[in-house]
Formats: C-alpha cells, structure tokens, sequence
C-alpha cells in the first residue's frame, strides 16, 4: 500500500477523525501526522492561536472581510514560521524514508506550503485525498469545538487550490468509518495495478 496517504482540507472538515479510522483499518502502522503536530510544537510567544507577542514572525491569526455576513479568520506565517513549516515536512518525509508509512492530516495554508508539499511528496506518489464539507456544516463543527469562528470557512476556500486528487470525499454526510473505507478501497485498487 502507499506508504503516505495525504488528507486535505479545510479546518473541521473531518480530517483527524478519517485519519484515526484509516489508523485502526490498516494492516500497517501509519502515523497520523499533520498541521497540528506542527503546531504543537510552536512555542507559545511564536503562535498565533495563542496570541503569542512573535506570532507575526511564527504563526498569527488575521481576521479578514467577513463573507456574506460571516467571519473569516486566516493563519498567516512569517519566517520563522516558514522555517518551522518547511522543517515539518522534510521531518515527515523522513520518518516515510524509515520505513514508516504516514497519513498526513493537513490544512495547506497557501501556495508555498503546497508546493513545498508537493514536491517532497513526489517520489512517495502519495494518495491525495481532497476532505470537502459544506460550509454551514464547518461552521456548526467549529462551534461544537468552540474555535475561534471563521478558520473553517477561509480554509474550505483556500486549502485546495491548484490541486488535483485522486479521491475526494465529503463529510457533509456519511460518518468517518465510510469515508475511511473508500480511502482503503482506493489504496487496495492502486496497490492492484502496480
């Protein structure tokens, strides 16, 4: 089976949960890892979710025009926050270059972090799976876990630019546990054909 299976989208969408289920279905053992291990690492005066006084260079909340009436927050980094992103992912591709196949739970936050992505993943021909839910939905979801409100919408509309998958799903409907079962068919019919 591919050893990265690559989940995409945007912040409450369904990520983790699809990531923990495909955890307990795979014959191996995949690490889940994502944005947020990333995240909790930072230290507090570099994050922004925690209004740290250096988020500006680390990772920093931006709060932007509301879309039709509802909030929009975007996380925004600055070099050292790049540094840390960038050291993430290459940190990833060498637990995968260990031998240990990975699902990565991610919310790409611009263009760079995909294309960074995207490039490091290459040679792995990983699964990229697109995670979509409808924005009332996200917004419920976000309440629910009482985040600060507008992540999930300015997510939904900027994590998936510029990629192309090989399954998308949307947790709108269905529960984790069938989402997590289309993902394994699709690894099961792509490790079929090599």
């Amino acid at each position: 089976m591919s050893q990265i299976v690559f989940l995409n989208g945007a912040s409450s969408a369904g990520k983790t949960s699809i990531g923990r289920v495909l955890q307990d279905l795979a014959g191996e053992p995949y690490l889940l890892l994502g944005l947020d291990t990333c995240f909790a690492m930072v230290p507090p005066a570099w994050g922004g979710g925690r209004g740290g006084p250096l988020s500006q260079e680390g990772f920093a909340y931006q709060e932007l025009r509301a879309d039709g009436g509802h909030p929009m927050l975007a996380i925004t980094y600055g070099a050292v926050g790049w540094r840390m992103l960038a050291g993430f992912h290459r940190a990833v591709i060498e637990i995968v270059r260990a031998g240990n196949p990975v699902i990565v739970d991610e919310m790409l936050l611009d263009d760079r972090a995909r294309d960074d992505w995207l490039d490091l993943l290459a040679p792995w021909q990983p699964l990229l799976v697109g995670v979509f839910c409808e924005d009332a939905e996200l917004a419920r979801r976000e309440h629910v876990r009482g985040n600060r409100p507008g992540l999930a919408r300015w997510s939904a509309r900027h994590a998936h630019a510029g990629l192309t998958y090989h399954l998308t799903v949307d947790t709108t409907y269905g529960d984790p546990d069938q989402h997590a079962a289309r993902i394994m068919t699709a690894l099961a019919q792509r490790e079929a054909r090599s």
